[in-house]
């Protein structure tokens, strides 16, 4: 009888440890519209517009870099649940023919042009709720 005791409790650690693991390694981005009076968010946990968005932000950035001298259009925050700290903070400066970008926690910088400016638009887009 201990033995079927002891088996059900290595079984519950181990689903309860293989669920927290699971819970804490899923990322998402959570993205801001600073464009509107009152601030819209959108969040993107679907594995295929994240997969995306995350190739997109991965690309070689430039080294540091002045940009436009007005409050941005978009923040993104990548995040991993389970943790307070973010993976990474950018913010989005949308222009007429480039999207600017800034990885605030790497000091890095990237202009967004054509294909992939249409790309980071359209999955930026949010909404009206």
């Amino acid at each position: 009888m201990t033995k079927i005791i002891k088996g059900f409790i290595v079984l519950f650690q181990m689903v309860s440890l293989s669920a927290c693991s699971i819970n804490q390694n899923k990322e998402s981005f959570r993205i801001f519209d600073e464009t509107r009076s009152n601030v819209v968010t959108k969040v993107i946990n679907n594995e295929g517009e994240f997969n995306r968005l995350k190739k997109l932000l991965n690309e070689p950035s430039l080294p540091n870099v002045i940009w436009p001298d007005r409050d941005a259009d978009y923040i993104i925050k990548h995040e991993k649940e389970g943790q307070s700290e973010l993976i990474n903070n950018y913010k989005v400066w949308l222009e007429d023919s480039q999207v600017i970008l800034v990885d605030i926690l790497n000091h890095k910088y990237r202009k967004f042009e054509d294909v992939d400016a249409q790309k980071l638009k359209e999955i930026l887009k949010i909404d009206n709720l």
